[in-house]
């Protein structure tokens, strides 16, 4: 059994555990609410310029721009998207095991675009293909970030390297709930006329090509900012969760440690007392 000094010193040490994950549990917290707060300012846009993008396309059948035309797939590609830091759960073992088992099912097998260090680091020991990687996105975020990266995929799809472009991330659902989703990028998926029976159609004015040409790579690179501003969202809800859980853990050792050491005070002031008094019997 531990001594009761060495008991003390873990009480205090986790004393000092417990210091930091709170400060980490309410800095992650202030920066979830901000997080929010761009990321419901983004998704209203996002989603009425992918719904809109569908419908074009849809409807233009005949003269699809290249970023709408689907083509074989003889080669594709995967955006993994992970935080840049950890102690936030399982938070980022999450997207690997996913992005490893698309990988292992995948035929063709997709390259990868790694977006987030500890994603980055875990895919580069695994002797995979990766195309590009981009680290520290998120100690600052901005939108210029999000459009080098659909720039550069953009690229590779339109040289005929690749034919297909999905996206693996974390999606915001609350505080205490996150998603995988996986999403296709490229080509820009149509949606079916019936998927929406009360759409009676858009006034294009300039005409469709000129109006593609134009909207089609701000499309892009605007649904990838709302994936990466749902990612960071969702990083640090998890980060939070995380923190939370590890302070209440450190409260529950203390209270188990504090009880340990009033048992072993009590075992050595009673076995004190039968000294005493085995003392005082034998000097009668």
């Amino acid at each position: 059994m531990p001594s009761l000094r060495e008991i003390r010193r873990r009480i205090a040490s986790t004393k000092d555990i417990q210091k930091i994950t709170r400060a980490m549990q309410t800095v992650a917290g202030v920066r979830l609410r901000r997080a929010q707060s761009r990321l419901f300012a983004a998704r209203p846009y996002a989603r009425k310029l992918d719904e809109m993008m569908k419908h074009l396309a849809a409807q233009t059948a005949d003269e699809r721009h290249p970023l709408m035309t689907p083509r074989e797939v003889k080669a594709s590609a995967l955006i993994v998207v992970t935080a840049d830091r950890g102690f936030c759960g399982g938070f980022n073992s999450n997207v690997v095991r996913r992005a490893l088992e698309t990988v292992g099912q995948g035929s063709p097998t997709p390259a990868l675009f790694c977006v987030g260090r500890k994603g980055s680091d875990t895919l580069s020991r695994q002797r995979l293909e990766i195309l590009s990687r981009h680290t520290n996105v998120f100690q600052a975020l901005e939108y210029a970030q999000a459009g080098e990266i659909a720039d550069e995929v953009t690229r590779l799809f339109n040289s005929g390297k690749i034919d297909r472009v999905d996206m693996l991330y974390n999606e915001f659902k609350s505080a205490g709930q996150q998603s995988l989703v996986t999403e296709q990028l490229l080509p820009v998926p149509p949606m079916a006329v019936e998927d929406d029976p009360g759409f009676t159609g858009y006034v294009y004015e300039p005409s469709q090509p000129l109006l593609l040409n134009d909207l089609l790579p701000q499309h892009l690179r605007f649904q990838l900012w709302r994936v990466l501003l749902e990612s960071n969202t969702a990083e640090e809800a998890a980060r939070m969760m995380a923190m939370d859980n590890a302070t209440r853990n450190a409260s529950d050792l203390i209270d188990d440690l504090t009880l340990t050491a009033n048992k072993i005070r009590q075992e050595t002031i009673t076995s004190e007392l039968m000294d005493i008094v085995g003392g005082a019997e034998a000097l009668k």
